[in-house]
């Protein structure tokens, strides 16, 4: 994701890449809602420039990939090109006078800047580059001279041009002013040869300083605003972009979280830990995006118990902190940074110092999976609005092990691991899934999946539970305990509202006992406090001889007979 703009309001704009990847395609971020716009048979769309009223300016490629401006106002998308020109591109927007800054290529070739309806020209420069003018009407660029040197240059109101002469200019490739704000800041990208863009802050008067995201290949500011923030991406070693926003603080509070820390996680699981202290708190949302992982598993010390998080999930999940080791499943080998402080508590410095990448052997048939020390199953309730509380049971049916998880937004994700880096989960094992409800009662089918060689090289199980609270058929279930001496329950399930009633049958057909559950709303009865209860006697109160009987669930549409045993 390209960060390029933001309003003095923390509204943001930018470009990140389409839902099939096969494009870019730009956003804005304005009150928490992220919006993205194509322009209709674009190849690309970006925006470079976002005003305090939320209007947002840019450009798009059009199929022979000349670019047109783009204006966002209202919700709308609309193209503008400037007078006469073949291309144009938007790179500001005034908000005090809603004025457009850019530049844009004539019929003969020529680039020059724009502002308004105002054309900018270098004296004598065959090429000139129009950004942005602040509030005081302070006009910042760049040009290209004759001889393929770029300078850069401010454009005072009083039409008074201002060219900024560079030490050793010739070393640039290129070197863009994008931003400056009402009290004379600048911020722009430069890049020398055989060198990575890098980002320059501060002003002509009083020098400029090189800006670097830590830990980045490149870093690149385009936008400063009133308060001095900047705004801009940068590549981390992964060849991710990442969007950026640097504010300006004191120089403890600077030095403290300019610390790096690289990490290299392997093909698979890792266990690792968080080695500085973050600028803001992270959780398992965050860590999964740093390292790239799709599954994030900790242990949740008070109840001994795995807690997972997976992309799926409704929140950002659980916190992460430092001193505590975190799992992670990464589906390519990964290099990424933690930036950060050190950490002040002696115990989190301690633990978190070298912060282990650990991928056990894997034991692989022909380079299939098959096995894995941690494992998630994850997934959705269908049909089912209020599921908060509810739980899911999976029982994987050859180790007979069991892992639980709650239902928060009708997502779960339920975890296993051997911190001992044992197989707890292999191809071909049967996951056998219930749902309860905040009683403990039985709501779901059972639903059995296998486990596959794709299923463990990501590490999760990815799976959708549908008819919660009311089954797809009536039936009857077997009863338990069975053989039993001298009670059992009989459990049943009722995709409709009805009457219901069980009756006991003995070898001969002989009816023994039956038993009138009423009216039954639709659901679930296996739990011993829903299911059917019959003590072993005849409708006399007597108790009947051990041996083999019948027992049928009777309803207005449906009747089905199961065997029990009785032994004394």
């Amino acid at each position: 994701m390209a960060l390029t703009a933001s309003s003095d309001f923390e509204g943001y704009a930018g470009y990140t890449k389409s839902a099939d990847g096969e494009k870019d395609i730009a956003f804005t971020l304005i009150d928490g809602v992220f919006t993205t716009y194509d322009f209709p048979g674009a190849q690309n769309t970006y925006f470079y420039a976002l005003g305090n009223n939320g209007n947002a300016a840019g450009h798009y490629e059009d199929s022979e990939g000349r670019s047109h401006g783009v204006v966002l106002e209202n919700g709308e998308l609309r193209q503008y090109d400037f007078s006469d020109s073949v291309e144009t591109e938007i790179y500001g927007i005034s908000d005090a006078t809603g004025d457009l800054t850019g530049n844009f290529i004539d019929a003969d070739g020529v680039r020059r800047g724009f502002s308004g309806d105002t054309i900018i020209e270098a004296p004598g420069a065959p090429e000139t580059y129009a950004d942005f003018v602040n509030a005081s009407g302070r006009l910042v660029g760049s040009y290209v001279d004759p001889d393929g040197v770029y300078h850069p240059y401010i454009l005072n109101p009083d039409n008074r041009f201002i060219s900024i002469e560079l030490p050793q200019p010739e070393k640039f490739e290129y070197f863009f002013v994008h931003g400056i704000n009402d009290v004379g800041t600048l911020v722009g990208r430069t890049k020398q040869a055989a060198d990575v863009p890098r980002t320059i802050v501060g002003s002509f008067q009083h020098g400029l300083r090189a800006l670097k995201f830590p830990g980045s290949v490149s870093t690149e500011g385009w936008n400063i605003n009133q308060d001095g923030s900047i705004v801009g991406h940068y590549d981390s070693p992964d060849g991710r972009r990442h969007g950026f926003i640097a504010r300006p603080a004191t120089e403890v509070v600077s030095d403290a979280f300019r610390n790096t820390y690289t990490v290299t996680l392997s093909k698979g699981l890792n266990m690792i830990s968080v080695p500085l202290a973050q600028p803001t708190p992270m959780t398992a949302k965050s860590l999964a995006g740093i390292a790239g992982a799709n599954v994030v598993i900790t242990l949740d010390t008070a109840t001994q118990d795995f807690l997972a998080w997976t992309p799926g999930a409704p929140d950002d999940g659980f916190p992460v902190e430092g001193g505590k080791g975190y799992i992670v499943n990464v589906p390519e080998t990964r290099n990424f940074a933690f930036v950060g402080a050190p950490w002040t508590n002696q115990t989190e410095a301690a633990a978190a110092a070298a912060p282990a990448a650990i991928t056990p052997l894997i034991r692989r048939d022909r380079g299939v999976t098959q096995e894995a020390w941690a494992f998630v199953v994850s997934g959705n309730l269908d049909g089912i609005t209020h599921s908060n509380g509810y739980s899911v049971e999976v029982r994987n049916l050859r180790t007979n092990s069991v892992m639980t998880a709650e239902v928060r937004g009708n997502y779960f994700a339920a975890a296993t691991v051997d911190l001992n880096y044992r197989s707890v989960v292999e191809v071909g094992d049967t996951f056998e899934v219930i749902v309860t409800d905040t009683d403990r009662n039985i709501v779901s089918e059972t639903f059995n999946f296998i486990v596959d060689a794709a299923h463990l090289e990501n590490a999760v199980m990815t799976v959708s539970l549908d008819s919660i609270g009311i089954p797809k058929r009536s039936q009857l279930l077997q009863n338990y305990p069975n053989p039993f001496n001298p009670e059992t329950w009989i459990p049943y399930q009722l995709s409709e509202d009805s009457s219901v009633s069980v009756s006991i049958y003995d070898t001969t057909g002989q009816l023994v006992r039956t038993l009138s559950l009423g009216f039954q709303s639709a659901g679930f009865y296996n739990s011993r406090e829903r299911a059917a209860y019959w003590d072993g006697r005849n409708a006399l109160g007597e108790r009947v001889a051990s041996g083999i009987y019948f027992y049928q669930l009777t309803t207005p549409s449906f009747q089905q007979t199961r065997r029990l045993v009785i032994v004394k």
